[in-house]
């Protein structure tokens, strides 16, 4: 039963070759639309770039930078995500000229830490439309080869760790209750060891890997400030940390004196790690992510056991060799019956699981048999299949003629030594299966669900059906269309239909929107008549010839958006995670029996070093952040006082409807911005245009007026200045 070097080496070379052979693959942050369009060909220069992505972003390491075709920066670089639909990443710009511009973006997930980048072009005015149209907008991303090792050693340590205790409690240890004389094999608490240290390298090599894509590297520096901000600033390092948290408090349980209930809590800190593979997993981005992320950790665990086992029943048979032949083929038929028994009841759960995450990703035939994604799950089932297969043999085959000798009290060795060789093969294929899986985490699944952020609803007024949907229903314009069926015929001759919105905060009167017939019962009109967040009346109102009005009531909640910067509770939680981790390095110093020296010099050094970085998070201030709300109602007041002071003050630049050409301004480069555009709510907050009337607008003439006007002045002069956008 003694294994060849040479086939190990071919298992590893297989799994490194086929991680290292894929080096780009689109990542799982997709952008699905844009604003403005890709190619696009725009009469009037936008005033900000707004990128949809399939999943949350990270703020901190995503970005989007706007060029001309001098490759001059043109954005004013305010580029954030917005805390509302985190999917949603926005630049505003700067006062654009005729010509041609480039969008390059860069989006890190959130959930998994995969980074996308892109580019696509969009231009302005007088320009060529079909040169702009035939320029390729680009989205691509590296497969770092580290981010993959990572991956696949934080599972195959996981199955060693998780799949012992397992082992113990569902195999050996009922399979040898009438054998109390014979030990577990000393193997096990050295794979379990290894485990750790597996699990130790994959936290290095991930969290390294994960700074190095920010900067385009396969690997950072533990040293560079781009490791610090992944893990200090970013949702993944927060994960990063809970799993060294862990893994050292398993370290701990492991160094100190055993005892049972230490085996239990480091069962349970196991399968914690296990949990936080699915916080960065798919089913984690699903709209409803508990049951897929429920699922997922059933089947990771089924995986524990089934893979992790193989190592455990392999190692025991070998440990079982030292016994007399007759007392061995009988601990080993029985050891492999209660294996075979509880793989059934595992292996169910993993295809029951595993049928439901295919069904959540891949949704169809086709999808299977055309993407990236289904085919890499196809060779996956290709070696489940391969396992089955052996498992198959081992229960319908082995094991009863086990169970014969053990009945006839007679041995086997050569039985015994036939099971050992598969044993091999299926703990080769296993390691194979990790492998898939490892690079199946970093492939975009087959089918996407965008989430579906628009408001339908209806209602029966009298004879009437008024059903209502507003898209995308967010601050800023949208499209609103109502629906009008009588009868179950629809109404074409309504003599006027309205839509009237009346938000419950603020001292703002309602504001009408006409709909206009497109047919068919449908009537439609676009406008920014949703101004500010919060919860909105909308009225639907419907007049017809000889009927009596009819009017339908909707309630509607906006969330407001603004910048993503890093809150305080954020701080708290690294600093304590580090603190956590200083104070289990102490223990776990302290604890172990090392030379002195290293004990006092790396381990004291280390702890201190932890506990220093913990408390400093802790105690680290905010960064002050503008996203104070307008305090100064938007009544007909203060828009009043807003206007005098836009009269002195700005029309000579912005003109007197705000679009950029008064008398002044129409001799400044660049010219001065649009206000018709920037206006429009859900484009800028009003902190935001607060700001830039305090200190000016970046790159631009427009002058500081913070000691100029008052703070209600500015504040009145911004309700002013909402306005002027188009209705």
């Amino acid at each position: 039963m003694k294994i060849k070097h040479r086939k190990i080496w071919l298992v590893f070379i297989v799994i490194f070759y086929s991680a290292w052979a894929v080096t780009s693959v689109s990542a799982h942050a997709l952008l699905l639309r844009s604003n403005p369009q890709a190619n696009a060909v725009l009469e009037k220069p936008p005033v900000q770039v707004e990128l949809f992505f399939s999943e949350s972003l990270e703020p901190q390491l995503s970005s989007i930078s706007v060029i001309d075709t001098n490759n001059v920066i043109v954005d004013v670089g305010d580029v954030r995500v917005d805390p509302s639909d985190t999917t949603r990443m926005t630049v505003s710009l700067r006062s654009l000229s005729d010509g041609v511009y480039t969008v390059t973006w860069k989006a890190v997930s959130a959930t998994d830490g995969h980074q996308t980048v892109g580019t696509f072009p969009f231009a302005v005015g007088d320009v060529n439309a079909k040169a702009v149209s035939i320029i390729q907008q680009t989205s691509t991303a590296s497969l770092p080869f580290s981010a993959l090792l990572a991956k696949f050693l934080l599972l195959a340590a996981l199955a060693i760790l998780v799949g012992q205790r397992l082992f113990i409690a569902l195999v050996w240890n009922p399979a040898l209750k009438s054998n109390q004389d014979v030990s577990e094999p000393v193997v096990w608490m050295k794979l379990y060891r290894i485990g750790l240290i597996g699990i130790l390298l994959a936290i290095g090599i991930g969290i390294l890997s994960q700074a190095g894509q920010t900067t385009g590297n396969e690997l950072s520096f533990p040293w560079d400030p781009e490791t610090g901000r992944v893990l200090i600033e970013t949702r993944l390092g927060l994960i990063w940390l809970v799993r060294l948290v862990l893994v050292l408090a398993v370290f701990w349980f492991v160094a100190s004196k055993p005892a049972d209930w230490k085996n239990w809590l480091g069962f349970v800190a196991n399968v914690a790690l296990l949990f936080t593979i699915t916080l960065t997993s798919h089913s984690a981005t699903e709209i409803k992510p508990l049951l897929p992320m429920l699922a997922d950790l059933v089947h990771l665990i089924g995986m524990s056991f089934w893979l992790g086992g193989l190592v455990y029943l392999f190692t025991g048979i070998l440990h079982l060799q030292q016994l007399d032949a007759q007392l061995r083929t009988k601990l080993t038929s029985l050891v492999t019956s209660r294996f075979s028994v509880n793989a059934i009841i595992f292996v169910a759960l993993i295809g029951l699981t595993g049928f439901y995450s295919a069904s959540l990703r891949v949704g169809t035939w086709s999808a299977l048999l055309d993407t990236i994604y289904g085919h890499v799950l196809l060779v996956k089932q290709i070696f489940v299949a391969g396992l089955l297969v052996i498992a198959a043999i081992n229960f319908s085959i082995i094991s009863p003629r086990l169970s014969r000798e053990r009945a006839q009290g007679t041995d086997n060795a050569v039985l015994i030594t036939h099971f050992g060789r598969i044993l091999i093969v299926e703990i080769t294929l296993a390691v194979l299966l990790l492998a898939s899986v490892s690079f199946l985490t970093y492939l975009p699944p087959a089918k996407i669900v965008v989430p579906d952020t628009d408001f339908t609803s209806a209602k029966q007024v009298d004879d009437i059906k008024i059903e209502i949907y507003i898209a995308p229903a967010h601050i800023g314009e949208n499209e609103f269309m109502l629906m009008l069926v009588s009868n179950g015929q629809p109404v074409d001759s309504a003599k006027q239909v309205l839509l009237r919105f009346t938000p419950s905060q603020a001292n703002i009167p309602p504001s009408e929107l006409q709909l206009l017939a497109d047919g068919g019962g449908m009537y439609s009109a676009k406008g920014t008549y949703l101004s500010l967040p919060g919860k909105w009346q909308v009225q639907a109102v419907v007049r017809r010839e000889n009927k009596f009005d009819a009017f339908a009531n909707f309630d509607l909640t906006l969330q407001a958006p603004g910048s993503a910067n890093k809150t305080s509770a954020a701080f708290i939680w690294t600093g304590s995670l580090i603190l956590t981790i200083g104070l289990l390095l102490a223990l776990i110093t302290f604890t172990l029996k090392v030379n002195r020296l290293l004990q006092l010099g790396l381990g004291i050094s280390l702890v201190v070093l932890m506990i220093s970085l913990g408390v400093v998070n802790m105690t680290r201030p905010t960064p002050v952040e503008n996203v104070q709300a307008n305090p100064i109602p938007a009544n007909q007041e203060s828009v009043k006082a807003g206007e005098i002071l836009y009269i002195t003050n700005c029309a000579a630049c912005h003109g007197v409807s705000g679009k950029g050409d008064g008398p002044v301004g129409l001799t400044l480069n660049p010219r001065p911005a649009d206000l018709t555009q920037h206006a429009v709510p859900g484009v800028h907050t009003d902190a935001q245009l607060f700001e830039w009337i305090t200190n000016g607008f970046p790159g631009s003439r427009m002058p500081a007026f913070k000691s100029r006007l008052s703070d209600t002045d500015r504040w009145n002069l911004v309700n002013f200045i909402r306005t002027l956008a188009p209705q």
